[in-house]
């Protein structure tokens, strides 16, 4: 009996100093999962700015069309501005669809030639401008309003065509192979398939119609008697355009990148199903990954209530709603600092 009641003490005593080391453990545990969740938020917050940069590059250099309503011909505006509008009813599901299983095999075949493009198409445009105005100067009545535009794009389609059919040639003779190879043994950088410009592209032509109609609508709300006085004074028309219509539209123009931004910061869809959502905290845009959007849609069905990642959730959802403020706050503040220096125009 006495060597029973000795066991039963010992039991007793190696039980009470095992729950005493069960806090110790699960302190330790929340931590290391804090430190993880915190690691993995810095990763988000990279993937967040990768994605905003690169689709407001993409977007506000396309927001140059919103110069239709100076140069282009009426009837051609007529039938570009619902076409580009109707591109906002497309849903991300959709975007993010073809992004992930059509765009982004094809990019990864043709990204050398879009990459030459880029010093392609600039040279040519200016070419084609320059033969574009010997031919006004020689047929000038005889040419139909907005015969411009069809030129222009025959041109770029076939400086295009031409950087697509180099492609083959520009890989064996410079790259020696294929250009993730080429660029994971020349910069030690892996190439996803799923990356950082897939969804820039994906993203920029979500984004692209909200921009243009923002932009659109300042151009044309410009009062005509500044046009017309800046014309009758001897400007240009590209004078006309740079010196005094975009000042006066730039509240509008400002207000449409950042509405087009904040359209970006929050996107999910075309993020989750184009780069595969992968935590990767890298600056390359030939990698993936992931927004605190994405992370709250991916992680709150495993979540469990009243967890350290169900709390970290709602964290990453009140710093998403902190971060789309902030940026809002800021671009009303000089949305109506631009408005309040060119109302006197």
């Amino acid at each position: 009996m006495a060597d029973l009641a000795l066991a039963r003490k010992v039991l007793q005593t190696e039980a009470a100093a095992i729950l005493a080391l069960i806090p110790r453990v699960d302190e330790r545990f929340d931590r290391a999962i804090d430190m993880l969740h915190a690691c993995r938020g810095r990763v988000i917050l990279t993937g967040m700015g990768k994605s905003g940069i690169i689709c407001r590059k993409i977007a506000a250099t396309l927001t140059s069309t919103g110069t239709a309503s100076q140069f282009l011909h009426p009837s051609l505006r007529r039938i570009v501005k619902p076409v580009v509008e109707i591109m906002a009813s497309l849903p991300s599901v959709v975007l993010g669809f073809l992004a992930g299983l059509w765009l982004a095999p094809l990019l990864e075949r043709v990204l050398p030639s879009l990459l030459v493009m880029v010093f392609v198409f600039p040279p040519v445009i200016v070419l084609a401008g320059l033969l574009w105005e010997r031919v006004m100067r020689r047929f000038g009545p005889r040419v139909p309003p907005g015969a411009e535009v069809f030129f222009f794009a025959v041109a770029l389609a076939l400086s295009g065509g031409g950087c697509l059919g180099l492609a083959p040639v520009l890989e064996r003779s410079v790259l020696h192979g294929t250009f993730p190879s080429w660029l994971l043994e020349t910069f030690g950088v892996r190439y996803d398939q799923r990356n950082a410009i897939v969804v820039g592209l994906a993203m920029g032509f979500a984004v692209i119609p909200i921009i243009f109609a923002i932009a659109e609508d300042a151009f044309s709300n410009v009062p005509r008697n500044l046009v017309s006085g800046s014309l009758a004074l001897g400007a240009s028309r590209w004078q006309t355009v740079t010196r005094v219509v975009l000042p006066t539209a730039s509240p509008g123009i400002f207000a449409a990148i950042m509405v087009g931004f904040g359209r970006a910061v929050g996107e999910t869809m075309i993020v989750l199903m184009a780069t595969g959502n992968t935590p990767i905290m890298d600056v390359s845009p030939f990698d993936g990954f992931r927004t605190l959007s994405a992370n709250i849609a991916v992680e709150i069905p495993e979540a469990p209530e009243g967890g350290t990642l169900y709390r970290t959730i709602f964290l990453a959802a009140l710093l998403l709603f902190a971060l789309t403020f902030a940026v809002n706050t800021v671009a009303e503040l000089v949305r109506q600092r631009l408005r309040r220096k060119y109302s006197a125009l």
